[in-house]
């Protein structure tokens, strides 16, 4: 669903009192009170990292008026903040979920999991893929390449589906990444309206705090949204991407597959 803005373009540049020079955005005053909450707001792109948002409460007002006017406008109550302070208080929202949506979040996460198992354990079985001596990708051919001595051993086609920062100590997903190519996000939007669907919030909020398990419960559900036949994660310089397994061949020794 598109959201249509109540607000101008946010500044590119203020002045936070808590970070500093930073770039603006626009969220209402309950979301910046209580950020454990649904929000309402389009994806992250390119050109707007921090889409203006609003909670529940906003969006019915919105919802009665049809669109943001004067009226609804001031019951709303945006406020312009820094993007650092947005990207907070988005992250925090990841927790916005009740008992019996996560409920169901475990048990999917379970499921998934043991989906997953099954299907590494096949890939190992099949391809040895830990047994070769390097790995490269390349996201313009949307490929991960194992070889050795030089020779290609398999390909997998892939789809990134996100990347845990030790550094930041956090999750991202590949469909809120604009430094990616086209080539290997071209499916993974895919997870986020079944996150939407389902009222997931950890397959919606762009960037959260997370860790390695984390990145793996994230992979695990997304291998099963995107069909795939597996997951590779491969370390990074400051934690480890995921990737999502579309397809996989060997390379015989002649060049052909």
């Amino acid at each position: 669903m598109t959201h249509p803005s109540p607000t101008p373009s946010a500044p590119a540049s203020l002045e936070c009192a808590t970070h500093g020079s930073a770039g603006g955005a626009y969220l209402c005053a309950h979301l910046l009170q209580q950020p454990v909450q649904t929000w309402f707001c389009n994806p992250p792109t390119a050109e707007e990292p921090c889409p203006d948002a609003w909670c529940a409460a906003c969006e019915q007002v919105f919802q009665q008026q049809g669109e943001w006017n004067e009226k609804n406008e001031g019951q709303a109550d945006i406020r312009l903040v820094c993007q650092h302070c947005y990207d907070d208080a988005r992250a925090a929202s990841v927790q916005a979920m009740d008992e019996r949506t996560r409920n169901a979040w475990i048990d999917t996460v379970a499921a998934c999991h043991g989906m997953l198992a099954e299907s590494q354990a096949r890939l190992t079985a099949d391809y040895g893929l830990s047994a070769h001596e390097r790995w490269d990708y390349d996201q313009g051919s949307g490929t991960l390449t194992f070889s050795n001595g030089g020779v290609p051993a398999v390909v997998a086609d892939v789809e990134f589906i996100g990347s845990i920062s030790k550094t930041s100590g956090t999750w991202r997903w590949s469909w809120a990444n604009f430094s990616l190519h086209p080539q290997v996000v071209g499916r993974i939007s895919a997870v986020r309206q079944y996150g939407l669907d389902n009222g997931f919030a950890p397959l919606v909020v762009p960037q959260w705090k997370a860790d390695v398990v984390d990145g793996w419960e994230q992979a695990g559900v997304a291998a099963y949204v995107l069909h795939a036949q597996g997951v590779y994660r491969a370390p990074t310089d400051n934690g480890y991407l995921f990737m999502a397994i579309m397809g996989i061949r060997k390379v015989t020794p002649s060049g052909g597959s």
